[in-house]
């Protein structure tokens, strides 16, 4: 009610309306455990496990959801987490029916499409809109995120009776890697397995090795074909997702792009120099011209394995030395493989590894060892897919896919690159004709 009395106004305010609080109704749940594990032929340690979860409204139409979760074990890097990143999953969420806005660890995943069918675990943001009526929908995503591990696959057929450990290795033959917590998909003969003591199987992530239970048994006619994450960080790793979907009742097209590059001016694992640089350049595709030599000018210490320079012949080789007036190499070898390198191990002291070279005979290499190591050069890898459905009635159905390609194994040279590029396309049409109908005991069957 408004009164006007002696020229003032005045209105009538109802003071029990409730007002709007932000983060009302905000809830938390989780745990915090911690264990101590003792055994007859292990040491004791001490496991501790967090999982804290938030969810609740900040206003009338926006809801937020918040995880995280870690589990510590002494084999990581500490044995306990300090920095958010060391956290095995921490997100936050804002959403509401038309959108979404997600921060923190991430897991993109693409079954829509025969040519982009991918999952990724990262850390970094992702939005989603959507658009329409559910009968004329339209969705748009993107994402931006630093990659947590490279993505790798092992195929194998199983050995009889071997429940395991089965061995997970790297792109390029590492044999211990750091696999990424529930990044892998294992499939036996095309099925995909579940983890888990009590069903499929187990998997060490810390040392990379998968372990089958007892209610799988394995035999040497299973294809193990395993597809994971591991770490590796030789380089910062940048990954952008986006793509559009438009759905009607009867028809469906969208386009999805997806990259992945190595930044190649922020090496990580590895400090370049200009030499090695160049011999990424001169490289191409080709992993086996990736290696510099290791050795360097380095200063006498009796706690050092130091080699010299001499010749073999008219082959200019290294030998150890612990002669303070020569001068001296610090040497990395690396392991080529039975012969294929000139070197061997002729000591493993308290200090380091002594390697000798060893003439080869009838120019065959007589050793496994060479003073280089292996270069990783940064790589890059792009997708871009069309896809639609068209279902003009129940027995007809089309649908399309069309993608392009751009892969590039050493983004230091140009050499190699005329093969980076691919296409491919796939056309399907399904159209039931006859209609047949069979009596069964006296029930109708329709086929």
């Amino acid at each position: 009610m408004v009164s006007n009395e002696a020229g003032k106004l005045y209105t009538i305010i109802d003071s029990d309306k409730p007002k709007a609080k932000p983060f009302d109704g905000l809830n938390t749940s989780g745990s915090i455990s911690r264990g101590v594990t003792v055994g007859n032929n292990q040491n004791t340690v001490v496991n501790s496990n967090l999982d804290l979860q938030i969810t609740g409204k900040i206003s009338e139409k926006v809801n937020i959801r918040a995880s995280i979760q870690d589990s510590n074990i002494p084999l990581q890097e500490g044995g306990y987490s300090q920095k958010l990143d060391e956290f095995d999953q921490i997100f936050i969420e804002l959403f509401s029916d038309k959108w979404n806005i997600k921060a923190g660890d991430l897991f993109l995943e693409n079954r829509q499409s025969q040519f982009l069918n991918f999952n990724k675990k990262v850390q970094g943001i992702s939005t989603q809109f959507t658009l329409g009526t559910p009968e004329n929908k339209t969705t748009l995503f993107a994402s931006a995120a630093l990659v947590r591990g490279q993505y790798a696959r092992s195929t194998f057929t199983g050995q009889e009776g071997n429940q395991g450990p089965y061995k997970l290795r790297g792109n390029n033959g590492e044999l211990f890697v750091l696999v990424i917590s529930g990044s892998e998909r294992v499939y036996v003969n095309g099925v995909l397995l579940e983890r888990g003591e009590n069903n499929d199987y187990t998997i060490d992530y810390n040392a990379g090795e998968l372990i089958f239970t007892s209610l799988f048994p394995i035999t040497s006619e299973m294809r193990i074909n395993i597809e994971y994450q591991f770490s590796d960080r030789n380089y910062t790793r940048f990954l952008a997702y986006s793509g559009i979907l438009h759905e009607k009742e009867k028809f469906k097209i969208g386009g999805f792009v997806y990259s992945e590059n190595d930044v190649k001016n922020q090496p990580l694992q590895q400090n370049l120099s200009e030499e090695q640089v160049t011999v990424l350049t001169q490289a191409g595709d080709n992993q086996a011209l990736m290696t510099a030599p290791s050795a360097y000018l380095d200063t006498y210490s009796e706690n050092k394995i130091l080699y010299r320079k001499t010749f073999s012949g008219v082959t200019e080789i290294f030998e150890y030395s612990n002669n303070p007036n020569d001068e001296l190499y610090n040497v990395r070898f690396s392991f080529v493989g039975q012969n294929l390198g000139n070197y061997i191990l002729v000591n493993n002291n308290a200090i380091g590894k002594i390697y000798e070279y060893i003439a080869p005979i009838a120019g065959i290499p007589q050793g496994s060892f060479e003073p280089t190591i292996p270069l990783i050069a940064p790589t890059k890898i792009q997708i871009a897919t069309v896809l639609g459905t068209y279902n003009p009635s129940e027995k007809t159905k089309v649908d399309f896919e069309v993608a392009i390609s751009n892969s590039d194994k050493n983004l230091y040279s140009p050499i190699d690159d005329t093969n980076n590029k691919g296409i491919a396309g796939n056309l399907n049409a399904k159209k039931e004709f006859i209609q047949e109908n069979i009596i069964l005991m006296g029930l109708p069957i329709s086929n």
